[in-house]
């Protein structure tokens, strides 16, 4: 196969346009990397009533037919509206395809809104995954080479490319990525014949599971490859602890299963370049910029002076990512002269600890309850540690953000985390942060103590932060590695 690599990218987010967590992040920065080693690209995700839609864009003519149920009248007719291509001097391009269907995606959130979880998810992405197949075999004269599907909101992609939409796309080859196994796509067995799902792949080798039906499960069986977002995430998976039910499923198919550690857009991720930032700096001039950026910020949150570190996160407030493991570590750490700064959203209660938390030590602690990506930038910028102390992270993009921005993390040995962190040595010989052997308090209170040890050793924080900032956290490698599994795919297609 000769011609320039053709490949569909289907997910629920796309960073630009709209997004809740990394998986927005990784596909757009993974299309254009893709892109950018000469592949054309088209990535769809659906226009949202909350998405961000840049004026240069435009509507195909037609709609798109979209099947999504058994009935002559199961079928919706979106219309596209597709963005400016990014060209690359390879020759690859990237292009963004929009399904665009009001009444299933012009709401105040992509997922849920302020009264909860959308009833007619199933329904939508659903949508999404068939309305992609239809969108590139219309762009793509023979349609895409390899398919690949983000998550499981993209899953039935795989499943109807491979069960109804004829011979030449059964062929066609498919990618799989698990962004985050404790989202499954679980559903009641009803919604197989509203879902255009063939009634056959109701087996314990597919779509079934403990009496529902399991979108990702399916996906999984089905697709070529299996992708993780971090090699020790892959092995996690396969464990009962990290399997989240489907471990035993995942080790009959752990000879498709990779692990590729994500990377971050170091472009657009850079503090000699950031508009976000009131004083830019790169590794060379990091100690005088991020000073100068710390008392900024100390400034904008209302925190009180000194000379003591500032501990920081910036994070979904979910169990998953362990904030209330550092919570009872505020006390001791205001006591040894540092400062705390939290901004996020999400769980009730642990926003309402967070608030408490900043009531009750005045100019100590700060915390943002907001989804501020500005704001984010300027603490990755400020602070001197950086606190992710997650129960289990499949990858994780806040510690690259912090190391790219010199601020140095501290980490559960978890997932992507263990990959992507190396333990600092007491000299700062070695490492790039402090990592807690488990998503324990007590082992989050020692590697913050050590990290407060460090903080008076000026040239041994130096040592430490320049590695982490000198680090490749670009998509170079990933991409790469995505590369040759999408040709792999393609030579024995």
């Amino acid at each position: 196969m000769s011609h320039t690599p053709r490949i569909l990218m289907v997910s629920s987010e796309v960073e630009s346009l709209a997004r809740t967590g990394g998986l927005g992040d990784v596909v757009e920065a993974l299309s254009l990397a893709v892109a950018r080693g000469g592949a054309h690209v088209i990535v769809v995700t659906p226009l949202y009533g909350v998405s961000r839609v840049p004026k240069e864009r435009t509507r195909w003519p037609r709609a798109v037919p979209v099947r999504h149920g058994w009935g002559a009248d199961d079928v919706r007719h979106p219309g596209v509206v597709e963005l400016e291509t990014t060209h690359f001097p390879s020759g690859g391009t990237r292009r963004i395809c929009l399904i665009d269907d009001p009444g299933l995606y012009a709401r105040s959130g992509i997922y849920g809104d302020p009264w909860g979880t959308f009833g007619d998810n199933a329904l939508r992405f659903a949508v999404l995954s068939r309305g992609a197949l239809e969108i590139a075999g219309r762009a793509w004269d023979g349609g895409p080479d390899v398919i690949h599907a983000h998550d499981w909101h993209a899953s039935l992609a795989v499943i109807y490319a491979r069960t109804v939409m004829g011979e030449r796309w059964a062929r066609t080859p498919s990618v799989f990525t698990i962004h985050n196994l404790s989202f499954q796509g679980v559903l009641g067995e009803h919604m197989v014949d509203q879902l255009h799902v063939p009634r056959s792949l109701l087996t314990p080798s597919v779509l079934w599971h403990e009496g529902q039906v399991n979108l990702m499960k399916g996906a999984t069986a089905l697709a070529d490859r299996v992708t993780t977002v971090s090699p020790t995430y892959a092995r996690e998976i396969l464990t009962p602890e990290g399997g989240f039910g489907l471990d035993e499923h995942l080790r009959a198919h752990s000879a498709k299963l990779v692990g590729i550690v994500n990377g971050i857009d170091t472009e657009r991720f850079d503090p000699a370049k950031d508009g976000c930032l009131g004083f830019r700096f790169d590794a060379g001039t990091a100690s005088h910029g991020r000073a100068a950026c710390k008392k900024a910020l100390r400034a904008e949150l209302g925190l009180a002076d000194g000379d003591g570190p500032l501990f920081a996160t910036v994070s979904r407030l979910t169990w998953q990512k362990g904030i209330d493991l550092v919570l009872p570590l505020f006390a001791d750490l205001v006591s040894r002269g540092a400062k705390v700064v939290v901004v996020g959203q999400g769980e009730t209660w642990l926003e309402d600890q967070l608030v408490s938390a900043q009531a009750r030590f005045p100019g100590d602690v700060a915390v943002r309850i907001a989804f501020d990506p500005a704001l984010s930038r300027r603490v990755y910028a400020a602070a001197d540690f950086f606190l992710v102390p997650s129960r289990f992270e499949p990858c994780g993009l806040t510690q690259l953000y912090a190391m790219r921005y010199g601020a140095i993390p501290i980490v559960t040995d978890v997932g992507g985390l263990h990959d992507t962190v190396q333990p600092a040595s007491a000299d700062g010989g070695a490492g790039t942060g402090f990592v807690a052997p488990r998503a324990e308090v007590g082992a989050m209170r020692a590697a913050c103590v050590a990290a407060c040890e460090v903080f008076g050793d000026r040239e041994v924080m130096a040592k430490i932060r320049s590695r982490g900032m000198q680090a490749d956290v670009s998509w170079n490698a990933p991409a790469r590695e995505y590369r040759a599994l999408y040709e792999t795919l393609r030579r024995h297609a």
